[in-house]
């Protein structure tokens, strides 16, 4: 098949427009690659079904590898099924058989470990617990996302967040345990930890529970925190560091929310992604008011902005759409 015909296959079927019988095109040429290549000669069902998986899995960690630092600076989404991601790497295959091999039979040394599998978890409405190989802990809050190699095979345990997160990280001195988020890392051997990284914001704030983490910008040291303390990165480089309510961070993972002297604009994004919702301001500047306020798991989004509407002086409207809401006011905060 020609490089240009296969590329447009693979382009068609990534974007659901392809037909049943582009699908089976591209199908054919897949099985076609195996058979030239002789890779599965000998075996049986059972053994190129693992062949097979193994082959996936290196191909898409060769990928990974360079992607995954810059991977998680997008917002997280599902990823593709197995069906579809196939066709997405591809691409990768017919460069690396034009190479003499697949990647996996040539670059695996003998006695090694299985090629490392990527696990990425995302959140829609809902905070969502992950428990890692190693016994640590993660909990999700909505609208984030991880990702990560479940074998740790590179002798670190190294997490991709998109959003925010808290983790109880097991002890292993043997084996750092790395968040990477943006252009920040941080860095930890056992402890428990916050990391609030939505892509919404220019900043990233890590609250520290219990232990120590440092933190570190393309290996630079930027600095450590200790309990009960809070760092705040911003896109610029610049931070700041002041000490912090434990109890108040750690809200939301039990489906609380907590706002202290947060700008009426950050509460906002935090209850659309809660919600699905889309809370638009008539009136930019009422976005800079303060709010400070809590509310239970079982409260309702109608009833958080009533609340709100009462502490800040607004008037909330519901709009066309479901969920959609535009506040007003006269109050304007600088």
């Amino acid at each position: 098949m020609e490089q240009e015909r296969l590329q447009k296959l693979i382009d068609k079927v990534l974007s659901g427009q392809a037909t049943p019988l582009e699908q089976q095109e591209l199908d054919q040429w897949y099985a076609a690659q195996d058979e030239a290549q002789g890779l599965t000669e000998g075996m049986d069902t059972q053994e190129k079904s693992a062949v097979g998986s193994q082959l996936f899995r290196s191909i898409e960690q060769r990928i990974q590898s360079g992607e995954a630092q810059e991977a998680m600076a997008a917002p997280v989404y599902a990823m593709p099924s197995r069906n579809n991601r196939k066709w997405w790497i591809a691409a990768a295959v017919v460069a690396l058989l034009g190479f003499g091999g697949i990647y996996f039979f040539n670059t695996r040394p003998a006695g090694s470990a299985l090629a490392a599998v990527w696990q990425e978890v995302r959140t829609t409405t809902d905070v969502q617990v992950v428990r890692l190989p190693d016994g640590s802990k993660i909990w999700l809050n909505a609208g984030s996302g991880i990702r990560y190699d479940t074998a740790f095979s590179n002798g670190k345990r190294e997490i991709w967040l998109q959003g925010e997160a808290y983790f109880d990280v097991a002890q292993r001195p043997d084996k750092p345990f790395e968040v990477h988020t943006g252009h920040v890392t941080t860095q930890v051997l056992g402890t428990a930890f916050n990391i609030d990284a939505y892509n919404s914001t220019d900043k990233i704030i890590v609250t520290v529970n219990s232990g120590k983490v440092a933190l570190r910008d393309a290996g630079r040291l930027i600095s450590q925190v200790l309990p009960n303390q809070r760092i705040v990165c911003k896109a610029d480089g610049s931070f700041s560091k002041d000490s912090a309510t434990v109890n108040d961070m750690m809200a939301w993972t039990s489906g609380q929310l907590v706002f202290r002297n947060m700008k009426f604009s950050e509460v906002a994004k935090r209850l659309e992604r809660k919600f699905r919702a889309e809370l638009i301001f008539r009136d930019a500047s009422i976005g800079n008011c303060s709010i400070t306020a809590s509310f239970t798991p079982s409260t309702t989004l109608e009833e958080i902005l009533d609340m709100l509407a009462l502490i800040n002086g607004s008037e909330i409207t519901s709009g066309k759409a479901y969920n959609q809401f535009y506040i007003s006011g006269k109050k304007q905060c600088k």
